[in-house]
This record gives C-alpha cells, structure tokens and sequence, in this order.
C-alpha cells in the first residue's frame, strides 16, 4: 500500500512515497516543479492516502491532490499525534515541527527528543514525558547571510558556499560567512548544552536542508536523520486515515 507525504517548507516542497513503513521514491521540488512532480507520482503509484502539511499560505499541493480523488489530510494541529501538545499556543505551532516530533518518537520510542531542524529558520524542539514541550526558534542560515545585506548600509549579500569557512576571515566576504556559520555552531553547541542540562537522557537529532554541512563540525553527540519529517508525516497520516 503507497502512501504519500507533501512537506512544503518556506523555499521548497518535499515529496515522499512510502511502501508500508519504508521510503520508495522521494523528490524535492521548486514552487513551479510541485505540480508535474504531483502528477508523476499519482501516475506511477497507486495512492491510498495523502497527508499534506504547509508551513505557508500557499495550497497548491492540496488542490492538486484532492482534485485526484485521493484522500489526503491536511496537517493541523487538531490531529491526532503520537504525543500530546503541552504548548500554549498550538494553533501557531509549525506543523513541521510536529512533523518532526513524530519522526522522533518513531526513532526513540518512549524517550526524550531534542530535534534541531537546519532550514530557513533553525528550530529546537523538546519532546519529553510523551509530550511536545515547546523548544526555540531562530534565523537559518540563508535569512542570516541575507539579513546583513538588508540591513546594512555597505555589507554584501554573500551567498553560501559548499565550503567550511576559516575562523579569521580575511575578506568582507569571508569575514561574513565565518561570522554566520561559526556563530550558528556557537550556538547550536551551546542550545544542546543548556536543554540536556534541563531535560535528562535526551536524545538529539538533526535534520533540514542543510544539516549534512554542519553535522561534521558538531562536537555534541547527535543522530542525524534527513527524512525525519516526511517519517513523521507519514506516522501522522497512519493515525489519522479515515
């Protein structure tokens, strides 16, 4: 039995197709790939149900998979979870976060989480005593490299590169890049420290785009999983079928 999970981030939609538990195909697409990657899936397999989550407005994705005919649901908080919500205001709560709070459990059943998503923004989120906590939130990568050009009156916006930069940076740019990526270790390094020092026995795990550049650079002991939210979209989506 196929089933689908649609994960659409700030900048990009992930698209996953899972064979009972396990992941059969999986697709990253841009805002104008979405639909033709959609309808390539729903030609090739047999769909039984979808799940949908969206951390924007846009519902492109939805549209087109119940004008397929295919049950899907929408991710939202009202859902039934894997866990309890003790958070105060779970409406404004990011599905991708409970997305990933899901895969999590379905790593660790039963533990203590500690997941750091590397996106557009870089959350910290807390699942302890079978329950989602709450965690942090702040600037990603891409926001923090584009933010001092914007902000600035002479300081370039400098794109990242697939490359560590040197602590000392030598250049406007490269003072730029170590200042942003060391600083990112920083506190990542520091966010771990003070929630294990707050949470016992707790169990990191990163995932996003760009955690596989940063994973090599953390000293913190951590478990690395980049589809954690399609898994925990799809355990999700296993509670919730109709």
């Amino acid at each position: 039995m196929f089933r689908l999970t649609i994960d659409q981030g700030n900048s990009l939609t992930k698209c996953t197709i899972f064979s009972e538990t396990d992941v059969l195909d999986h697709a990253v697409a841009a805002d104008h790939e979405l639909s033709s990657i959609l309808e390539g899936f729903i030609k090739r397999y047999p769909i039984h149900s979808a799940i949908y989550s969206s951390v924007r407005e846009k519902d492109d994705g939805l549209k087109i998979m119940r004008d397929s005919g295919i049950p899907t649901v929408r991710m939202e908080h009202s859902l039934r979870f894997p866990f309890t919500i003790d958070y105060l205001s779970p409406e404004s709560l990011g599905t991708d976060r409970l997305a990933n709070a899901a895969g999590a459990l379905k790593m660790f059943p039963g533990k203590n989480c500690l997941v750091l998503d590397f996106g557009t923004c870089l959350t910290y989120s807390v699942i302890a005593q079978g329950a989602f906590k709450g965690g942090s939130i702040s600037p990603g990568m891409d926001i923090r490299l584009r933010s001092l050009a914007t902000f600035t009156g002479k300081l370039p916006w400098v794109k990242f590169q697939e490359m560590w930069p040197e602590l000392m940076g030598n250049t406007t740019e490269n003072s730029i890049l170590s200042g942003v990526i060391h600083g990112i270790v920083a506190e990542t390094e520091g966010m771990i420290q003070n929630y294990c020092s707050q949470i016992p026995e707790l169990n990191v795990i990163i995932t996003g785009g760009h955690h596989p550049f940063f994973e090599p650079h953390l000293k913190s002991t951590i478990f690395a999983a980049p589809l954690l939210t399609p898994k925990g979209l799809h355990e999700i989506l296993l509670l919730n079928e109709a």
